[in-house]
C-alpha cells in the first residue's frame, strides 16, 4: 500500500475512534460517577433537608453518591445561574423551590431564564407558617395588622430573597391585608429564624420544619398557615383564609432540575429513581413527619407542565 494511503487511513481510523469514544461513554449507564445536587439555600432550611432526604435514597437507588452542596447567595439565583451553565449530563442539577420560577420576571440580573432547565421531578410540597417569636407583643393576626396599619412600613419580616416564597407569601399577606412590612433579607431561612427568636425582626413565613421544634418548645409562636385548611400537625393555628386572607393561600413545591439539555434517557433515570423514593412507605413517613405532602405530578412532563403554570401565575401575582 502506498505509504501516504496508509497514513492517512490510518489517522481517519485514530479520527474516527476519538469521535466514538466519547459517544460511547456518553451511551454508558448513568450515573457512573457521584452526582452534584446544589441546593439553592443555606444548610439547615426546608430544601436543604428535602435534598439530603432524597440524595441518600438516590444513592442507594442508584449505586452512586449524590453529594449535596449548599450554595446560597442572590436571593437563591446564585445556584440558579451556576447549575443553568453546568454540562447537561445529569451530573449537576439544581434543588430549588417556587421562586425559581419567578425570579427571572422579579430581577433584571437574574442571570438565568426558565428555558434554560428542565424539571426532572417534584420532590414534596409544604405551606408556609407565618411565625413570631414567644415574647412578641404580636399574639393574633389580627394584632399584627393593627401594628402594621398603625405604623405602614415599621413591622419587619425575614425573607431570602426577592421573589423567593418566603417574600411573596408575606407581600401577599400585606396586600390582602392593606398593610406594608419591611422586609429584611437573609441567605436563608434558617440564618433569619435566630434574629426573629430574640425579636430583632418580627416575623417570618417559612416552611415548618425551620421553626416546629420551636413552636413545640414554646419558643415560637404560629399566627397562620397558608394551607386551604388546617394543618393535621398544627390544629390549633388557623389558616390565613378562615381569617380573611384567602390571597394568602399558598404551597410552597420542591423540586430537581437540570440544565434543559440533559438526554431524555438520563432524565428519566433520575425521574424514576425519584418516583420509586416516593413509593417507600418508610421514606413517606418521614416526609409526613416534616410537614411535607406528595402532589399527583409523577412524571417530568407533568412537572414541566406544571412549572410553566407555576410561572405564569407567579407573574400574575406580580401585576396584583
Amino acid at each position: 500500500m502506498n505509504p501516504r494511503r496508509h497514513l492517512l487511513k490510518s489517522l481517519a481510523g485514530c479520527l474516527l475512534a476519538s469521535v466514538l469514544v466519547p459517544a460511547q461513554a456518553q451511551d454508558g449507564p448513568f450515573p457512573a460517577r457521584p452526582v452534584r445536587m446544589v441546593v439553592s439555600t443555606s444548610a439547615g432550611g426546608m430544601t436543604d433537608i428535602l435534598a439530603r432526604l432524597y440524595a441518600e435514597n438516590l444513592s442507594k437507588a442508584l449505586k452512586q453518591p449524590f453529594v449535596v452542596e449548599n450554595m446560597p447567595g442572590a436571593g437563591t439565583m446564585l445556584a440558579s445561574r451556576y447549575v443553568a451553565r453546568q454540562a447537561a449530563d445529569g451530573y449537576t442539577l439544581l434543588v430549588a423551590a417556587n421562586s425559581i420560577a419567578l425570579l427571572p420576571h422579579v430581577e433584571t440580573n437574574a442571570g438565568y431564564q426558565m428555558k434554560d432547565f428542565t424539571g426532572i421531578g417534584e420532590l414534596a410540597r409544604s405551606p408556609s407558617l407565618l411565625v413570631v417569636s414567644a415574647s412578641s407583643k404580636m399574639k393574633t393576626l389580627a394584632d399584627l395588622v393593627a401594628a402594621a396599619k398603625k405604623e405602614p412600613g415599621v413591622v419587619t419580616y425575614a425573607y431570602v430573597g426577592r421573589g423567593t416564597t418566603s417574600h411573596m407569601t408575606a407581600e401577599l399577606f400585606a396586600h390582602g391585608a392593606g398593610v406594608s412590612f419591611n422586609g429584611i433579607a437573609y441567605k436563608g431561612i434558617s440564618l433569619a429564624v435566630p434574629d426573629v427568636l430574640a425579636g430583632r425582626v418580627e416575623f417570618l413565613m417559612g416552611p415548618p420544619t425551620s421553626t416546629e421544634e420551636l413552636i413545640k418548645n414554646r419558643k415560637m409562636r404560629a399566627l397562620a398557615i397558608t394551607s386551604a385548611a388546617r394543618s393535621p400537625a398544627f390544629p390549633n393555628v388557623p389558616t390565613f383564609k378562615e381569617l380573611g386572607y384567602t390571597d394568602a393561600t399558598y404551597n410552597l413545591f420542591f423540586g430537581v432540575f437540570a440544565p434543559a439539555a440533559i438526554p431524555d434517557g438520563v432524565r428519566k433515570t433520575l425521574a424514576d429513581a425519584i418516583e420509586a423514593a416516593k413509593k417507600d412507605p418508610a421514606f413517606t413517613a418521614r416526609l409526613r413527619q416534616l410537614g411535607m405532602e406528595l402532589s399527583n405530578i409523577r412524571s417530568p412532563q407533568q412537572f414541566n407542565a406544571f412549572l410553566k403554570d407555576e410561572e405564569q401565575k407567579s407573574v400574575s401575582l406580580l401585576r396584583k
